[in-house]
């Protein structure tokens, strides 16, 4: 898995300080979610005229996209707020 991910980032310009808040994610939540940040953190990036992911485009779309555990529980605790 770990050299996918390392072909993936190869393509995708990043710079080292969102590299690493990539691997915080991935500690926090799982290698797969912070995997799938790279492609919406890339298209971020180039709506906004850049070649590169920056941090602040990592932490957008990390705000915006949850991993499954975490999604599981929000639903739970907010069970009663969606019709059964």
């Amino acid at each position: 898995h770990l050299q996918h991910v390392h072909g993936q980032v190869e393509s995708i310009g990043i710079d080292e300080e969102s590299l690493a808040f990539l691997g915080e994610v991935g500690d926090r939540t799982s290698l797969r979610h912070g995997v799938q940040l790279l492609t919406p953190s890339m298209m971020l990036a180039r709506t906004n005229g850049r070649d590169e992911i920056s941090r602040g485009d990592l932490d957008e779309v990390d705000s915006l996209f949850h991993d499954a555990k975490f999604s599981a529980r929000l639903l739970a605790e907010q069970a009663d707020k969606y019709i059964s």
